[in-house]
């Protein structure tokens, strides 16, 4: 497969072509063989661990300031203030799929995130279940909480950042996802839609390697997912303070200003 073209694999055609070759000469010149009724509702699947490769981690976390506060004091005693706020950001994860398998226009992939960012606590704790398209993207929304003492000398200017450091991943995947059971596919005449007839197929009849899929041990077609995986997180904040003399003259005595 070239770089960048998408490998994808329509279970619903492969279910309706494996149902059509079951019937006879004159059913198939009655059914409308392009819109069966399809029950899916006896297909099992079960989707295995996360599998990450090729993952890299930026080297060095990037800083941000998501607030600033500037605390003045021009008395002859050190003051003292509260610096209390709270901001919000988003972890992102960007999901790419390059190949996969769909049912009709549906995908149904659930994936892991990658153990740095659990480890973060970045707000990624379950599973991440692709289902509006081979390109999605994830957010979660972390709060930075800030609610500090800062003391103040005479005549001096403290300057408060809060800081939060995000890292980068970079990553590769797989997903082996295993079917079992059977799909019912009902056929209608087109016009009047009345029965013509009903086939039922084991999962194992028309997900085979032909197809693309594989078996395991216990003979269930079997089929992996790859894509790659792309995410914004962040890991650290710091309240960093940053002293400054007044510009203008020494402080009031609290008596009032010296003759």
């Amino acid at each position: 497969m070239a770089a960048g073209v998408l490998d994808l694999v329509d279970i619903e055609e492969l279910v309706k072509d494996s149902a059509a070759k079951m019937l006879d000469g004159d059913a198939k010149k009655k059914a409308d063989l392009e819109n069966p009724e399809i029950d899916w509702d006896r297909m099992y699947v079960t989707h295995g661990e996360t599998t990450y490769t090729n993952t890299r981690l930026s080297p060095k976390p990037t800083a941000h300031v998501l607030f600033s506060a500037n605390f003045s004091n021009d008395t002859p005693k050190p003051q003292r203030y509260t610096l209390r706020t709270e901001r919000r950001t988003k972890s992102t994860c960007n999901v790419a799929l390059n190949k996969t398998y769909t049912v009709g226009a549906s995908i149904e992939i659930k994936l892991t995130p990658p153990n740095p960012i659990i480890e973060a606590n970045a707000g990624f704790h379950g599973e991440m279940s692709m289902e509006k398209g081979v390109n999605e993207t994830f957010e979660q929304e972390l709060a930075w909480t800030v609610d500090n003492e800062i003391e103040v000398p005479p005549g001096h200017m403290t300057k408060a950042d809060l800081v939060i450091k995000e890292d980068e991943f970079d990553g590769e995947f797989t997903i082996e996802s295993k079917f079992e059971g059977k799909v019912v596919v009902t056929y209608e005449t087109k016009k009047q839609r009345e029965h013509v007839a009903t086939v039922v197929r084991n999962v194992k009849s028309f997900l085979n390697k032909e197809n693309g899929f594989k078996t395991d041990d216990e003979g269930r077609p079997c089929f992996v997912t790859k894509g790659k995986c792309k995410c914004r997180f962040g890991i650290e904040q710091n309240v960093l303070l940053k002293q400054t003399t007044l510009p203008s003259s020494k402080p009031q005595s609290l008596n009032g200003p010296e003759m």
